[in-house]
């Protein structure tokens, strides 16, 4: 300083930092030479000086590089050792500026401000008069504005100077990749579009070389073009990446290679695009370091991004597009704002939690739904995750072993139209899934872990809630009404056909007991094979001749509670292997003519207590099935013709105190050498 004809003298510093000439906190953090304020005067009372117009037009380049000497001097002085730029050179103003505020009373600023208020009393009072209200300059310490203003001024200069972290050789605080020319050679250029947070000169690095774009408003964008040196690999950086809102589309850039995200005040990352032909990145993975603002990011169709994205961090993300990228997980933020997601089909752990904004219409799983290993969803009150469960389920059917294999689904409330998917839900039980513990720690849970209540507007089939109840405690089921579940499609079609009486395509318990009357609809029927699901027609009103008659093909029936046999009720039905009579059957009014005439497949016919009828002597023609009655008085017999018992088997099992009276009681003595005592049946 001595040689130099300049000297460093602090004069009219009442205008220091964020105060103007009339002593308000009105100079904005970007305030230039030039500038003005709204009504066009001009913020620098020098503004036309002939010698500094003069001297900014002749010498602009050692201008910038004056103020960059003082910024790094300034640093320097600041004293800090480590930390960015930002950093060091506020350490300056806090040493040189801030730091003295301490020394000064607060008794000084009420002094202070004491004269103004008496100011503006006399103004009031016509004393006084000033182009200035005399309490917008009462300003206090001002330390909390200034110091805000110091700090955006700070990163404000560094970005007109191509300062510190807006210099070529600075890779702290900047996305740095690796780019080359378009692949297909249309074009040697890419166009930058970065969207600052703050005003200030957005400023890229392409090798060594800074370019620096237009002052730019807070949220507008600014575009740099960068011409790409034929096809060779040249590192781009883009600076000071925490105070940019937006880095562009980057999905035509030839970028390769791991790429690395960081920007505290990033909104928006699009990487990719939903038009598969646009997009020419080539990255193979993605790490987003502190990117806490971030609410978009758009990978889809980048093909070659696979492995992990961890963002477990970003608690604003409300969209997350990656169709068509090789993504195999996606963590998002516990609790987080999420809104949209589009899996791709590469995804095989779906994970969410407490994402209280996320719908089924905006949460798309399709394209992964084959590939599923884990499923885990956790307080997603909007979100209808059983529904996505059962989808993934449907588009995994057929797979051996299917991909899905542990599942945790918890805080869902949800109703359901088509009580089928009830049976989808029995397939957890199957010993092919795990659980998920809530710490998301696999095998722990021998069965998925399923909690929270379905409701059914529409039947189920109660064997199927038996078994979810039974391994799932925890999960609530209303269920409107039970549907009957029948093992033979052709007894369901007739049924359905006769008495389905709300059109739902299944027959409910409470359908079949309102039936009074079966009529002809199953006789001479060759097709039927099991009709187990006859007990649930409890309404039966009347006995019913030849019900079944000519039924060729039955194998297996069970009838309902205190219904009667009837005449030909089952005649002909050469194939029924099976008859089960309920333990409260209806008493035979009339002779059992026919009834089982020519039921030659039978392997025994078990009559409860409550059967009081009368055989016929044909009931039971060319049966070779053991007959066992329970009532406690002999069953009648009734000889049709003078004809004998047309039994062809070989056992009659009655009560044991009362085989002497069946072998003498009229026309049971014909078969006495088949009547046996029922404690020796061993059928």
């Amino acid at each position: 300083m001595a040689q130099s004809k300049w000297k460093w003298r602090q004069d009219d510093v009442d205008t220091i930092f964020t105060v103007i000439n009339q002593g308000l906190m009105k100079k904005p953090y970007w305030v230039e030479y030039h500038d003005t304020y709204e009504d066009g005067t001009p913020v620098w009372n020098g503004e036309k000086s002939v010698l500094w117009n003069l001297m900014e037009q002749a010498y602009p380049e050692e201008r910038a590089q004056m103020m960059r000497r003082m910024l790094a001097r300034m640093e320097e002085l600041g004293g800090l050792q480590k930390g960015t730029h930002q950093q060091k050179l506020f350490a300056f103003f806090q040493k040189y500026f801030f730091s003295v505020i301490d020394n000064f009373s607060s008794m000084l600023y009420n002094e202070d401000g004491k004269l103004y208020e008496q100011m503006k009393l006399a103004m009031l009072q016509g004393k006084y008069t000033n182009d200035t209200d005399p309490l917008g300059q009462s300003l206090g310490d001002g330390q909390s504005p200034e110091v805000a203003w110091v700090k955006k001024r700070i990163q404000y200069l560094q970005s007109k100077y191509s300062f510190g972290d807006y210099d070529a050789k600075t890779a702290e605080g900047a996305i740095t990749v690796r780019t080359s020319a378009q692949a297909d050679a249309t074009t040697n250029s890419i166009v930058l579009r970065l969207t600052p947070a703050m005003k200030l000169y957005p400023t890229i690095a392409y090798g060594t070389t800074v370019m620096r774009g237009n002052r730019t408003d807070a949220g507008k964008a600014c575009e740099i073009v960068v011409d790409i040196n034929g096809t060779s690999d040249q590192q781009l950086s883009v600076k000071s990446a925490d105070y940019l809102l937006d880095i562009g589309d980057w999905s035509s850039y030839v970028i390769n290679g791991a790429l690395s995200i960081i920007g505290k005040r990033l909104k928006r990352l699009k990487l990719g695009d939903r038009d598969r032909q646009k997009v020419k990145i080539l990255i193979s993975s993605l790490t987003l370091g502190n990117t806490t603002s971030l609410e978009q990011i758009d990978i889809q169709n980048v093909s070659t991004l696979g492995g992990a994205l961890d963002m477990r961090g970003n608690f604003r993300l409300r969209k997350f597009l990656a169709g068509g990228s090789s993504l195999t997980e996606a963590h998002f933020a516990d609790g987080g704002a999420l809104e949209e997601v589009d899996y791709p089909a590469t995804t095989s752990y779906v994970e969410l939690k407490n994402l209280d904004r996320l719908t089924n219409e905006h949460c798309n799983t399709e394209a992964c739904a084959p590939n599923v290993m884990s499923y885990f969803v956790s307080g997603c009150d909007a979100l209808q995750p059983i529904r996505m469960l059962t989808a993934i389920m449907d588009a995994q059917a057929g797979q051996t072993p299917h991909a899905l294999r542990y599942i945790r689904c918890v805080g869902f409330n949800e109703t359901f139209t088509d009580g089928r998917m009830f049976d989808k839900l029995s397939q957890l039980v199957d010993g092919t899934y795990q659980g998920i513990d809530a710490e998301g720690q696999y095998g722990n849970d021998p069965y998925p872990v399923l909690d929270g209540t379905i409701n059914l507007t529409t039947g189920a089939y109660r064997d199927t809630y038996d078994a979810l109840i039974q391994h799932y405690p925890k999960l609530k089921l209303n269920i409107a009404k039970w549907w009957i579940r029948f093992a033979d499609p052709e007894v369901k079609r007739i049924c359905v056909e006769n008495w389905d009486k709300d059109g739902d395509g299944e027959l409910s318990m409470e359908e079949a007991a309102q039936v009074s009357s079966i009529g002809t609809v199953f006789a001479g029927n060759n097709k039927i094979t099991s009709f187990d699901e006859f007990r649930y027609f409890t309404g039966l009103r009347y006995k019913e001749a030849g019900l079944f008659h000519g039924c060729n093909k039955l194998k297996k029936i069970s009838l309902p509670g205190r219904y009667p046999l009837a005449h030909t009720m089952f005649a002909s039905c050469t194939s029924l292997e099976t008859a089960i009579f309920p333990s409260n059957m209806g008493p035979s009014e009339e002779e059992l003519y026919e009834t089982f005439s020519h039921c030659s497949s039978l392997k025994v016919l078990d009559f409860p207590e409550t059967f009081t009828g009368t055989v016929e002597s044909s009931s039971f023609r060319d049966v070779t099935a053991d007959l066992l009655f329970r009532s406690k008085t002999v069953v009648k017999f009734k000889s049709l013709y003078g004809w004998s018992m047309m039994y062809a088997g070989a056992g009659i099992y009655v009560p044991d105190n009362l085989v002497g009276s069946y072998k003498t009681a009229d026309g049971w003595t014909n078969l006495k050498a088949c009547i046996r005592p029922l404690s020796t049946y061993q059928g």
